[in-house]
């Protein structure tokens, strides 16, 4: 009797309810996956005021951060040693040094600085090409004190005068610059869902790099120093350990520190990496830099994402002894393509599962 019923239910179009949604849950998960939304959750700032400080075993202050700091995230410091976090302490992070990590060997003599992403040598010139860096902001509000007089402006920050003043320079270095202003407040968990957007359309024209530029919420002696007799701000990388490419990205940034401490020694506040994906699973090549605190000057952070900017040319390839003139040229683009294969993997999907449901529903009406 039962059977009959059941037969006649699918004859007549009706689904068992449990079936459509196993089938609905199935996709809206995988799509999460896929766009990268698992990771969202951990992109936490710390309150107004606060920040998290990192101990080595002797107590001894190794770091300090603004961003909110879990078990398991790493720290690489300006002198290479790397640290892992233990154990938290309310704002205190216990650290166990791991040791000295090795960093690459750059040679700033020759235009041969090929880069080496998961065992793949990407070319480091095409002739006559320039490199094209894309630049933009995920925390549209942060600020300097001294110099926008609050620590955020709702609107458009300072931040924003620190990534005009690194795209100035990159042009007159002999770089292609696209800079996209758009602004992805409030500053809360999902500024990154805003601005990965931002990041995606930046990619669909195959940036060598790309750069989503901060600035930190610690006290100003984190980030201040003196570098080639100039008051500058220190320049933090940022890599995200929930991606897929988070080996890469950490590849990319242990080469920027290296061309950073060859060109400006000094200028370098290490690497951090912590909980988040930070969009990097766009791209193997993108970063997140930190450009001082939020109570250095403003025009010290400029200083110091100049030379910043200095130090790119060799690692890009360039000629650095005449950069403004030299035939710049841009990596291959195979692995840049990261944004687009993972937009069309998105959209694969989905088209799939509409047809799946829609022929599961049309297999259930017919008679």
């Amino acid at each position: 009797m039962k059977a009959k019923i059941k037969e006649k239910q699918v004859k007549m179009g009706v689904i068992p309810v449990a079936k459509r949604y196993v089938f609905l849950s199935a996709l809206l998960v995988l799509t999460f996956v896929l766009t990268g939304g698992a990771a969202l959750g951990a992109h936490y700032d710390m309150p107004r005021g606060q920040y998290f400080t990192l101990l080595d075993e002797n107590n001894n202050v190794i770091h300090q951060t603004g961003t909110k700091v879990y078990k398991g995230d790493e720290y690489i410091a300006a002198d290479n040693s790397r640290y892992k976090v233990i154990d938290i302490d309310g704002t205190t992070a216990r650290c166990a040094y791991q040791g000295q990590e090795k960093m690459p060997a750059l040679d700033f003599s020759t235009r041969k600085n090929a880069w080496v992403f998961g065992g793949s040598r990407l070319a480091p010139v095409q002739a006559n090409k320039k490199p094209t860096i894309a630049l933009y902001h995920t925390h549209s509000d942060e600020s300097y004190v001294a110099g926008d007089g609050a620590e955020s402006v709702n609107g458009k920050g300072g931040i924003y005068d620190i990534g005009q003043t690194l795209s100035n320079r990159l042009q007159q270095l002999g770089f292609n610059v696209q800079y996209n202003r758009n602004n992805h407040n409030p500053h809360d968990v999902n500024a990154y869902s805003r601005s990965r957007k931002t990041a995606a359309s930046l990619l669909k024209q195959q940036p060598d790099v790309i750069l989503d530029i901060h600035r930190d919420a610690v006290p100003a002696s984190q980030y201040q120093t003196e570098v080639a007799g100039k008051e500058v701000t220190k320049v933090k990388l940022v890599v995200g350990n929930q991606n897929p490419n988070m080996k890469t990205n950490l590849e990319f940034a242990k080469r920027i520190k290296a061309a950073m401490d060859n060109k400006a020694p000094g200028l370098s506040n290490g690497i951090f990496i912590g909980k988040g994906d930070y969009n990097q699973d766009l791209s193997p090549r993108a970063m997140l830099i930190e450009v001082g605190a939020h109570t250095n000057q403003k025009s010290d952070a400029k200083e110091g994402v100049t030379v910043f900017a200095d130090t790119l040319p060799g690692l890009m390839g360039m000629n650095t002894v005449n950069a403004n003139n030299a035939p710049a040229a841009k990596p291959l683009t195979g692995q840049s393509q990261g944004a687009g294969t993972t937009i069309l993997i998105i959209l694969v999907v989905v088209a799939a599962a509409a047809g799946g449901f829609y022929l599961l529903n049309r297999g259930s009406t017919s008679k």
